[in-house]
């Protein structure tokens, strides 16, 4: 692949191998210190990517040195999502670091972009970082949506989590609902039931990007990450089907142990089955010795949102998505 050199004229590109997978994982973490990246969990997804998408990864480089990564991520198949989205993404040590260097890194992965066959390109950036949204904003991105970012205090809570798991296993109970880790799981069938479960959540998450569906043996490898255990991830089920999914990833390196995934099917909505679901990670972090937990949710997903207020999560900084319509 050949190199791009941004506008700014003292940074380079080059193409990004598995080998590099660790210095961005530093990177990213030295740019936002409180959010830690995990090289090995990076790595893993590098190599088992969630669905059939293209990533185009690439290290930047300056004065000869490894300063920062760009990449740009579009489906395969344009087909998949007529509206022709790219994600893009920038970022540069600390001593490299200023609006500058970000936007022209930008300029180029939107021609990179455009040249897939990209009609848009969205970015997200964390809400107080000015530096960042500073570059964005002069390349024309406009703000389109938020994520809401939250923390457990797990210690100070304890009590009222297991209560509340309490509660929730007795309404499971009542309603003929089984909640069990996926471990304990015998149906030759549950990943495909669970894949499509999923994916029916995923579609009712709001979004302005539109959401792709993985393939079935994509969603099985995710499950395998470095960061999951089947004795982690908790399912419902309700007669033969599997109605509701959460789990929670565990940093093997470095990081803080964080919601992966929490999804109910349309048919159980309103019925608690995510509190309960959640309320079981929770009490087996407890046991586990985990102090604190984080989880991250669309600010439109009244439901989930509503979950985390009552169950004592404390708000963090949102992470705002960018879009901007590419030239042509």
């Amino acid at each position: 692949m050949a190199s791009a050199t941004p506008t700014t004229g003292d940074l380079a590109l080059r193409p990004a191998t598995l080998d590099d997978a660790a210095f961005v994982a530093d990177v990213l973490t030295a740019a936002r210190p409180d959010d830690p990246v995990d090289p090995v969990l990076l790595a893993y997804s590098w190599t088992h990517p969630w669905d059939d998408s293209v990533w185009d990864r690439l290290v930047v480089t300056r004065g000869g040195r490894d300063v920062g990564l760009a990449a740009v991520n579009h489906p395969r198949d344009w087909a998949e999502m007529p509206e022709r989205y790219a994600r893009v993404q920038a970022e540069l040590v600390p001593g490299a670091r200023d609006p500058a260097r970000l936007a022209a890194l930008f300029d180029a992965l939107e021609g990179r972009a455009a040249a897939a066959g990209a009609l848009r390109s969205s970015s997200w950036v964390w809400a107080d970082d000015a530096v960042k949204m500073e570059a964005a904003l002069a390349r024309g991105f406009r703000e389109a949506r938020r994520e809401r970012f939250w923390e457990l205090d797990l210690a100070a809570n304890a009590e009222r989590v297991r209560e509340m798991a309490r509660d929730a296993r007795e309404r499971m109970r009542a309603q003929g609902i089984r909640v069990l880790a996926l471990a304990e799981d015998r149906d030759a069938d549950r990943y495909r039931k669970l894949w499509a479960m999923s994916n029916e959540a995923q579609q009712d998450v709001p979004t302005t990007v539109p959401h792709t569906t993985p393939p079935l043996e994509s969603f099985i490898t995710a499950l395998r990450s470095p960061g999951l255990r089947e004795d982690r991830i908790w399912i419902a089920r309700l007669g033969d089907g599997v109605v509701g999914v959460s789990m929670l990833e565990y940093p093997p390196v470095r990081g803080v142990v964080q919601t992966d995934w929490t999804g109910t099917a349309r048919s159980v909505r309103g019925r608690g089955v995510a509190r309960a679901l959640k309320c079981e990670t929770l009490v087996q972090a407890l046991a586990l010795g985990v102090d604190r937990v984080r989880t991250d949710n669309d600010s439109e997903n009244a439901p989930i949102l509503h979950i985390n207020k009552t169950m004592g999560y404390r708000r963090r900084t949102d992470n705002v998505q960018l879009t901007k319509e590419l030239a042509r």
